[in-house]
């Protein structure tokens, strides 16, 4: 009888065990798929809280890229013209090459001219002769008024491998520009005054032309008669050497002043406010309504330039502003740039007379500018090369001029949004403007009247550097268009992160209701009657 109940008791023991062990199975389990749970919602929970947050961002991006662009970001900080950032370092020291060729023009019959067999000078033109023109700008310092002061410098190089051997040894035959100078500086004084001249030149046996080599016509020359006029009159002759390269790049370092941002905005970046520190054109002594505040130096220009901009830049060889006018657009390095060309009629008499600052004393014709103010006051005009677009009156003198529009004409072609020049040609004539040489020795009155070309100059922007075209067309071009895809994208992909987000609040609620209303019913069925 103790075996059998033994038997019980364990078994009863045994029972008790199981029951125990499955009850804290069921707690396990149940523990385990309250903690399932409670992950699972939280991993829910952090899912739709990361759509609301990166849906909310990428909207944002894509409103912020599409009102604050980075295109303008950029334009802004460039004309900030910031050290250290490369339209700063670029413009320091310009990578553009810019090519200077000189065409000289040979007088053929100064002979035949001298005893009258021809009544008209025969000229040849000779070139080019090449040069590099070599722009650095030093001293930079910013004003505190928001303008930009540094000096420029340029300077010609010879450049032998563009050039034939010996082409600066070849005789040419030119104006003797001192002995012509000097009587039509003259040309109305008094009469002893010209006696006077008539009697030195006889004595120095100057002839109106000149045999010499083209480095000596271009870089040093003279004639006996400049050193016996300085002895007599050095404040009349302040120079030996008239080479008119030699002039024209005597004193090429000058003092800008311009406008950067962010005080003055982009129309005006990099205009002039004041050139070797006044707004006026330099030796007009401000008598001239064309200033040289609100022109370029002629290396950048204002950005977002439109087809009806006027557009002006100072030119010291020329001794005035230069306009140029929208023709058309042109393609270049993948991008439209608008070409702009100086207008036919820029060298012509303008009204009212007064105003006109570029006509001289007696008036010059339509087709020349005084250049006379900027070289010592001697008798020298430009115009377009070969007479081109000039009157009847100034061709009339001189035979073998070959006026061309094409190749003869100045013009840039610039990239409007950044006011970057991708290639420009600018050319111009210097001729010698010889007055009324009444009372004058015979040599002298043949060229009463006269404006003889000594030669034309032609300034070339070979284009641009390899990372300067690219930068263009990625500012230009790409940019715009990977700031819109930008904007677009980040709409679209905010937008659709905000719309599973809201699908996911929307299915939790109904799913909260659900769960509700089957606990409610749940409650209620068990509830005791």
């Amino acid at each position: 009888m103790v075996f059998g109940e033994d038997n019980v008791s364990n078994g009863q023991t045994e029972d008790s065990l199981l029951s125990s062990k499955a009850s804290s199975q069921y707690v396990i389990s149940k523990i385990s798929k309250s903690t399932k749970y409670k992950e699972k919602k939280k991993h829910r929970r952090c899912g739709r809280n990361f759509l609301l947050v990166f849906g909310i961002l990428f909207v944002i991006l894509g409103i912020l890229a599409t009102v604050f662009t980075p295109y303008d970001m950029l334009m802004k900080l460039r004309i900030r013209m910031q050290p250290g950032f490369p339209p700063f370092e670029w413009w320091l020291n310009p990578p553009d090459e810019v090519i200077l060729s000189i065409y000289v023009f040979n007088v053929t019959n100064s002979e035949e001219f001298m005893n009258g067999t021809d009544d008209r000078m025969k000229v040849q033109e000779i070139g080019p002769i090449s040069y590099m023109e070599k722009l650095i700008h030093t001293f930079p310092v910013f004003n505190e008024n928001g303008t930009l002061t540094y000096t420029a410098n340029r300077t010609p190089i010879y450049l032998p491998e563009l050039n034939p051997e010996y082409l600066l040894n070849k005789t040419i035959v030119v104006p003797n520009m001192p002995v012509l100078m000097i009587p039509t500086y003259l040309y109305d004084a008094p009469f002893f005054v010209k006696f006077s001249v008539n009697v030195m030149m006889r004595t120095l046996n100057s002839s109106p032309f000149k045999t010499t080599s083209i480095q000596n016509f271009l870089w040093n020359f003279s004639d006996p008669i400049v050193d016996l006029a300085q002895n007599l009159a050095p404040r009349l002759v302040p120079t030996k050497n008239v080479g008119i390269l030699s002039r024209v790049y005597a004193d090429f370092v000058d003092n800008v002043t311009v406008y950067i941002g962010p005080t003055y905005e982009e129309r005006k970046f990099f205009l002039i406010d004041k050139y070797d520190g006044s707004e006026f054109l330099p030796n007009r002594g401000g008598n001239c309504k064309d200033e040289v505040r609100g022109a370029t130096e002629g290396v950048l220009y204002p950005q977002k330039s439109s087809k009806t901009d006027v557009l002006r830049y100072f030119r010291k060889t020329l001794c005035r502003n230069v306009n140029l006018v929208y023709t058309n657009e042109v393609e270049k390095y993948g991008v439209t740039g608008y070409r702009y060309e100086v207008p036919a009629d820029f060298f012509n008499r303008t009204f009212p007379e007064e105003d006109d600052c570029y006509k001289s004393t007696p008036t010059l014709p339509d087709g020349l500018s005084d250049l006379s103010p900027c070289y010592y006051d001697t008798a020298i005009a430009t115009s377009f090369p070969h007479f081109l677009h000039g009157s009847e009156e100034i061709k009339k003198y001189v035979d073998g001029l070959e006026p061309d529009p094409q190749k003869h004409r100045s013009y840039i072609d610039l990239e409007p949004e950044t006011g970057i020049p991708m290639y420009g040609g600018a050319r111009a004539q210097l001729n010698l403007v010889v007055k009324d040489m009444k009372g004058f020795n015979d040599k002298i009155r043949k060229f009463s009247n006269i404006a003889i070309p000594l030669l034309w100059l032609e300034y070339v922007q070979k284009g641009l550097p390899w990372y300067i075209e690219y930068l263009i067309y990625f500012q230009v071009v790409l940019l715009p268009i990977i700031q819109v895809v930008f904007s677009v994208v980040m709409l679209i992909l905010g937008s659709i992160l905000m719309f599973f987000y809201i699908r996911k609040m929307s299915k939790r609620k109904e799913n909260l209701a659900r769960n509700k209303m089957q606990r409610f019913e749940t409650e209620t069925f068990l509830k005791p009657q």
